[in-house]
């Protein structure tokens, strides 16, 4: 059940408030355990086998945590690495042992099943097993499995650690707080409009372009950058936009759960990228994985190579494919190369000069790591980047009167078919200025979070825009407008709708 769902928006969530409220009338240890089973609900609605999967895992690391808090260090460690360890069978199990044994045997790995939200959750269950190692604290069962279960960052997150959002489930305020609801409302809708208007209308110009690629079809360079693009930004705002839902749909129940994007298609450098990119995923890798590794206190070589193998672990984590741990040393490649820069050039507020070509550098950089990402396998991925830079074999022809052989035709970079079919087609027409505005959008207009004021679990707050009268406030107008927006919302909410980070 997607939240962009009817089944969600009209039937689920409205039965789960009401429940919550009204069991928040007798006190707030009902109100945990209904929205618990709520959540679960929630979970077995996917696949309901399943739901015993959650259950054992929280009963099992619940346990664990218990026992650390009783043991010595020597114990208490032993503990921690034992139940870290069972977590990641688990996740390995599921998602891992087809890519493991396709290795071995040779041959291209399959799709896995995977339960719901199980990369999320044993992030989540990892973090909240060291946080309990290192501050021992008493955990309530009844708030524990809340906090792993709780819906609205059950699919994709935000990845919640204990410390932010424990404390707000143990002392739940019970009443409904109306500003909550306002701004979870406003929240909610900004989200869901990142969604179903944006993100789903640039689907079907992305798959067609690599559908042809993993077929071995020849694809022009412009068609490869053409999708390349779009899928950043349908990648962005599916992924922003459900994060957006996540803390909309938090408020509701009065728990504030983080910020994950931070308008990062503005960032100037890859370094300032993953500070506003998967925020939650990226303080995870980054206090989990690479500050154990030793960080950057043990020189520039070993830190290029902690920075390496924590985005390829990022990268795997993602999915059982060498595509997406190409992406991470990808990553891992451009991030060392940030920090060299950086160690080179004197420290100096930078010209607007060189903010833009910070910026065109990052952006253009994450987008040809998408290829990686959005490909089924390393061949297409290959073909796809060979096309961007000109070496995909497309057709040429060179009848076509294009002054100083602007489109490239006779190079190979373009094909005069392509022409011809972006003059002639709607879809195509379409495809480009839609990507064009998606972009547009997320560079130059207010993200949610800006409009809204909400400030939980961010970096520092520098991206932050003055925006002035666009800022968000309960009044008619905003009403008028959020009422415009769920009406355009509802009309797509019929059509055919995927959600990028829900296979991962």
């Amino acid at each position: 059940m997607l939240f962009n769902s009817s089944e969600f928006i009209f039937l689920f969530l409205p039965l789960a408030l009401a429940v919550h409220i009204l069991a928040a009338r007798r006190s707030a240890d009902a109100a945990i355990l209904v929205t618990t089973l709520s959540s679960l609900a929630f979970y077995a609605w996917w696949r309901p086998a399943f739901v015993l999967l959650p259950l054992a895992s929280i009963l099992g690391n619940f346990c664990i945590a218990r026992r650390m808090g009783a043991a010595g260090p020597g114990a208490a460690r032993a503990l921690l690495l034992a139940g870290i360890a069972a977590n990641l069978a688990v996740l390995g199990y599921f998602k891992y042992a087809d890519f493991a044994l396709s290795i071995i045997e040779g041959r291209q790995p399959r799709a896995p099943e995977v339960p719901l939200a199980l990369s999320f959750t044993t992030f989540v269950q990892i973090a909240f097993l060291v946080e309990v190692w290192r501050r021992p604290a008493a955990v309530a069962f009844r708030s524990y499995g809340l906090f792993v279960t709780f819906f609205p960052h059950l699919i994709a997150g935000p990845i919640v650690r204990w410390p932010d959002l424990g404390p707000q489930i143990a002392t739940l305020k019970r009443g409904v707080l109306w500003d909550n609801v306002a701004t979870g409302l406003t929240v909610f809708l900004l989200g869901l409009g990142k969604k179903v208007l944006v993100a789903d209308g640039l689907a079907p110009h992305v798959a067609p372009v690599f559908e042809a690629a993993a077929g071995g079809a020849p694809i022009t360079g412009a068609a490869a950058w053409g999708a390349s693009l779009a899928y950043t930004a349908q990648l962005y705002f599916d992924f922003s936009g459900y994060s957006d839902m996540a803390v909309g749909l938090g408020l509701l129940f009065n728990l504030r759960l983080p910020v994950n994007f931070a308008a990062p298609l503005r960032a100037t450098s890859i370094i300032d990228f993953w500070r506003r990119w998967h925020i939650t995923l990226s303080q995870f890798l980054r206090d989990y994985v690479y500050v154990p590794l030793g960080g950057s206190s043990c020189g520039a070589v070993r830190r290029s190579l902690n920075l390496l193998a924590t985005m390829m672990l990022g990268g795997l984590w993602h999915g059982a494919n060498w595509t997406f741990i190409a992406w991470g040393a990808f990553h891992g490649v451009l991030l060392t190369v940030n920090h060299a820069w950086r160690s080179l050039r004197r420290p100096r507020s930078p010209s607007r000069i060189a903010r833009f070509c910070g910026w065109m550098a990052t952006f253009t950089a994450f987008a040809v790591g998408m290829v990686l990402f959005r490909a089924p396998d390393i061949g297409t991925a290959f073909g796809m980047l060979a096309a961007m830079v000109g070496l995909g074999g497309a057709p040429t022809a060179s009848n076509l009167a294009v002054p100083f052989d602007l489109w490239g035709i006779r190079t190979g970079y373009i094909s005069e078919a392509f022409v011809r079919e972006w003059l002639g087609s709607y879809w195509s027409v379409v495809g480009t200025l839609w990507t064009v505005g998606a972009l547009a959008i997320a560079l130059l207009v207010p993200d949610t979070m800006e409009l809204v004021g909400y400030r939980v679990g961010e970096p520092a707050a520098a991206w932050r825009r003055e925006i002035g009268g666009l800022q968000w406030k309960s009044s008619l107008a905003w009403l008028a407008v959020l009422a415009s927006l769920f009406v355009w919302e509802f009309a797509k909410l019929g059509a055919f709708s995927e959600f990028l980070y829900y296979q991962f």
